[in-house]
């Protein structure tokens, strides 16, 4: 038998979505923006533009201010990244040598807020939070009423683990710019994971005001992280259900009200969950691995055996289906 769901608090699903969902600007959707640069683009601009992508379309008429400061970080990165040639592609370099050569470009121009935030972003994805934190308060100190920069912040302690820090400055963006989605998602998500109520009034406030679908799904999401929190399993699945129905993409969702079903041992409820996630994205490797799970619940070794081997035809390192297969020998 397959091993039962990890009963683990849910902060933001399985996937991508768990922590931190909304802590990357880098994350996995990339929204698109209305202008395009009248210029080829390498590597450094493709990762200020990504950064610009992502924030641009998330603030509203309230955040001008940020609009602005964004703007100027991606035309001032694509201006002053180090080693920007028109002419040929950014050679891939290891980490520390991106890093070092983002400090100095720092160093030279140390009013660039685009250089700044790219070397923020290398720091972050290298786990080096406190140099990342100081680049952010930099910025702060130029333009403390930033809820952008303030977002960031909240965002930088809660990857290095600080929660309680993470709030503080989260709360500080939504003050600022109370409309700002991405700061109270985090917001309702870490509020979920500590089983707190204020996750829900978060994000019922959220579905209320968004205009954007996938944002307001993002909402209906993490109140089923809630709900599945606290273990009503019924109200998990009804939002979960809502979330699908309102954004039938969202993946997670599937992943998530199918997991539900499993631990109630509903696993032929669950395989079907996990087949319309399937239908949705073929190359959805969760999908096909939960999916396995539950064919091996039910007793198909065969099937079941097949849904690991297209798991890890979709993902090489996925290794609990590996475990999976040699478990089934």
């Amino acid at each position: 038998m397959p091993a039962p769901s990890e009963r683990l608090i849910r902060t933001g699903g399985r996937l991508g979505f768990r922590v931190p969902f909304f802590v990357s600007f880098l994350g996995k959707q990339k929204r698109k923006i209305s202008f395009k640069p009248r210029f080829k683009m390498n590597n450094n601009y493709k990762l200020a533009l990504t950064k610009a992508t992502f924030m641009f379309s998330s603030y509203t008429s309230n955040s001008i201010g940020i609009l602005v400061l964004l703007l100027s970080i991606f035309f001032s990165a694509c201006n002053t990244a180090p080693g920007n040639n028109n002419n040929a592609e950014a050679k891939d370099e290891g980490p520390s040598v991106t890093i070092a050569k983002l400090q100095q470009a720092v160093r030279a121009k140390p009013d660039s807020a685009g250089l700044r935030y790219l070397l923020m972003d290398e720091l972050l994805k290298n786990n080096r939070f406190k140099e990342a934190l100081t680049q952010n308060d930099t910025l702060l100190g130029i333009d403390s009423s930033n809820a952008g920069l303030w977002y960031r912040r909240g965002a930088i302690f809660l990857q290095g683990g600080d929660t309680v820090s993470g709030i503080t400055a989260l709360k500080k963006s939504v003050q600022q710019a109370p409309m700002f989605a991405e700061p109270l998602l985090q917001l309702a998500a870490v509020y979920a994971s500590q089983l707190k109520p204020e996750a829900l009034t978060i994000a019922d406030k959220i579905i209320n005001l968004a205009e954007e679908p996938r944002v307001a799904s993002q909402a209906r999401f993490i109140k089923g992280l809630y709900y599945s929190n606290i273990n009503n399993k019924a109200k998990a699945l009804e939002a979960f259900d809502e979330c699908i129905k309102n954004d039938y993409t969202f993946l997670e969702a599937y992943i998530e009200k199918g997991l539900l079903l499993y631990d109630q041992q509903s696993y032929t409820e669950a395989l079907q969950v996990f087949e319309r996630a399937i239908q949705v994205s073929n190359t959805f490797a969760e999908a096909y691995y939960q999916s396995g799970r539950c064919q091996e619940a039910l007793g198909n070794k065969a099937e079941a055996t097949l849904y690991y081997q297209k798991t890890l035809g979709m993902d090489k390192n996925f290794t609990a289906a590996k475990e999976a297969l040699e478990r089934l020998k």
